[in-house]
């Protein structure tokens, strides 16, 4: 039994708990692009699920349907001609009485349309029907994660002799991106996140123009993608010689990273597993500058389940690939992130990713 058919039959029985008589996919363009792939390991930007208790169709149009023939095995495999709405015409031959579709990356313009158009099956949006599945990670899948993250950790390397007052944030991130390309990545997980000096307290920021400066704080947020899976890796540096405060608050931003790590383990909630990072930082007087999570899963996406964050609801299982990224961000100053990914483990976790933190680099 191959891996697509294991997860099509999990995707079945959650059917069967929350009494759904089928479920729909539709990637358009890419908007369900990981939730395809994962069910049939088909990546291309167009295609279409239907699975009820006892069938299995995929459908595609005439651009990527020799590709699918070759690829999809679990499904019958047909071509879609006309609009994605005549999805609703197939969906009418089988006669249901629900049938499921992926609320979160369903246009609410699909949406209506295929609703009116079916005769006598209700269509049901909901969302984690395919997700859930994908926070526990299988072998193969912690394998792949593993070669990004090798490469990712291989670029961090790289890209520190590249970091020198006059270079700009821009040339940075495009070094970063030649390089993951040209040692065997996919392409980015996301585009990279350089930031210098005062921008460093922005958590989500574009690279821009602004060039490197001595005594800067460099914050660099990056990830390969290899074999579809995604890499996830924060480290920052300083141009110099850093600061009694820089100094500082990196400290307390690696203690609070080092304190998570070591709580982790399988049967945290998503509030056990954020807390001890941010006690860390509350203690250490900086509780209004660390606004967001603790973590997140990795996988597929960037972003994905468990949360670890005091608004998340889930609970952490093993197999689980998640990352730990507590920052301190100071308007007008600075910020400092550090993020590593490890799999959650019964007693433990496992880190993965090993690019150098224990003492702020000084380049």
């Amino acid at each position: 039994m191959n891996v697509y058919t294991i997860r099509l039959e999990r995707l079945r029985d959650n059917l069967r708990r929350k009494r759904l008589d089928g479920f729909c996919l539709v990637n358009v363009e890419g908007s369900d692009r990981s939730n395809l792939y994962y069910l049939t390991g088909f990546a291309g930007s167009f295609g279409v699920l239907i699975v009820t208790k006892d069938q299995q169709l995929f459908l595609t149009d005439s651009r990527y349907i020799t590709r699918a023939k070759e690829t999809v095995s679990d499904y019958t495999v047909r071509e879609l001609k006309g609009r994605v709405t005549t999805v609703a015409t197939r969906i009418n031959r089988l006669k249901l009485k629900t049938i499921a579709i992926n609320g979160p990356t369903t246009s609410t313009w699909l949406f209506h349309q295929l609703r009116d158009k079916l005769k006598k099956t209700k269509l049901v949006p909901v969302a984690g029907l395919v997700e859930t599945l994908r926070t526990v990670k299988d072998d193969s899948e912690i394998a792949a994660i593993e070669r990004a993250i090798r490469l990712t950790d291989k670029a961090f390397e790289f890209i520190l002799g590249k970091v020198k007052p006059g270079v700009s944030e821009r040339e940075l991130a495009w070094e970063i991106e030649k390089y993951i390309r040209t040692h065997g990545g996919d392409g980015l997980a996301f585009e990279s996140i350089v930031a210098t000096g005062a921008t460093t307290a922005m958590p989500h920021y574009e690279p821009q123009d602004r060039e490197v400066q001595k005594g800067d704080f460099v914050l660099f947020d990056m990830g390969a993608k290899v074999a579809h899976y995604c890499a996830d890796l924060t480290r920052t540096v300083v141009v110099g010689r850093a600061t009694a405060e820089q100094k500082k608050i990196y400290k307390i931003v690696l203690e609070a990273q080092e304190r998570a790590i070591r709580n982790l383990r399988a049967g945290l909630t998503s509030k056990q597993a954020d807390a001890p990072a941010r006690e860390t930082i509350a203690k250490a007087g900086y509780k209004k500058n660390f606004g967001h999570g603790t973590g997140h899963g990795l996988g597929l996406d960037v972003h994905e389940g468990p949360r670890l964050s005091p608004l998340g609801k889930d609970r952490l299982q093993a197999g689980n690939v998640v990352t730990i990224e507590p920052g301190i961000y100071l308007p007008g100053w600075g910020g400092v992130r550090i993020e590593d990914v490890a799999v959650i483990e019964e007693k433990g976790c496992r880190v993965l990713t090993q690019a150098p933190k224990k003492k702020l680099i000084e380049l």
